[in-house]
């Protein structure tokens, strides 16, 4: 069939996480636990956009490969939200993650999407760049997060992610769970008082006032935080698509 012989040839989305400051974790065993429970969730969960599964590949890293950008910046959210708000509750410690992503070809098949090893190639080697990168500049702690691709707009992406960041990290407790449980709901979709109310509802198994929501809607920054999440990751299929 037409084609078949370029599939691994095409712009592949890979993944790299690991954990921030792991050596000094109090409780480094039931963190890791934990991380796996998650990427276990979020891989069952996402299975038809991961084409390479989230795999540990050391004890405090993972990596995957996605399809498409917006699921790569939701796994990012809802994975980083998720290990801060268990590791709080369970170990009174907060836990968090560093990315990088990497866009570009696979010079290697990739032969198991049950376990996202052996596989190799551009999109790995900038994923690898590119958390590089956050561990030698983190903004002073606000940055978690870069992109590295072929693509001459690297410098634009990543001075968007970074305001992105800045909000993230802005966050308290109270409002990583509001975020976590919006997009745990309905992903990066439109956001309404009504969305959130249920969101919290169905994730916290109680009812907050009109008041408090549009409270958290404006702390949180989260509909200007979506939007620019969303359309970064259009902006990104689109450098992808004209490749």
């Amino acid at each position: 069939m037409e084609g078949e012989n370029t599939v691994e040839n095409q712009s592949k989305i890979a993944l790299i996480a690991d954990i921030i400051a792991s050596k000094k974790m109090k409780e480094r065993a039931q963190t890791q636990q934990i991380l796996s429970d998650i990427l276990d969730k979020m891989n069952e969960e996402f299975s038809e956009q991961i084409e390479s599964k989230l795999t540990i590949t050391l004890g405090d890293e993972f990596q995957c490969i996605v399809s498409e950008m917006e699921t790569a910046f939701l796994l990012i959210d809802r994975i980083t939200l998720e290990l801060q708000l268990m590791t709080i509750a369970q170990l009174d410690e907060e836990i968090s993650l560093r990315w990088g992503i990497g866009i570009g070809e696979l010079i290697t098949p990739i032969k198991d999407k049950e376990v996202s090893i052996g596989a190799d190639g551009p999109a790995y080697w900038h994923a690898r760049e590119a958390i590089e990168s956050v561990h030698e500049d983190n903004d002073y702690g606000l940055l978690n997060e870069k992109i590295r691709t072929e693509h001459p707009d690297d410098l634009f992406y990543n001075s968007i992610v970074r305001l992105q960041s800045v909000i993230r990290n802005q966050w308290t407790a109270t409002q990583k769970e509001t975020v976590y449980y919006v997009l745990k709901a309905g992903g990066y979709g439109n956001v309404s008082n009504q969305q959130v109310t249920d969101a919290l509802k169905q994730g916290l198994g109680k009812s907050f006032s009109a008041q408090t929501v549009s409270k958290r809607i404006i702390s949180t920054q989260i509909k200007q935080y979506i939007q620019s999440r969303q359309l970064l990751a259009e902006k990104i299929e689109e450098g992808r698509a004209a490749k």
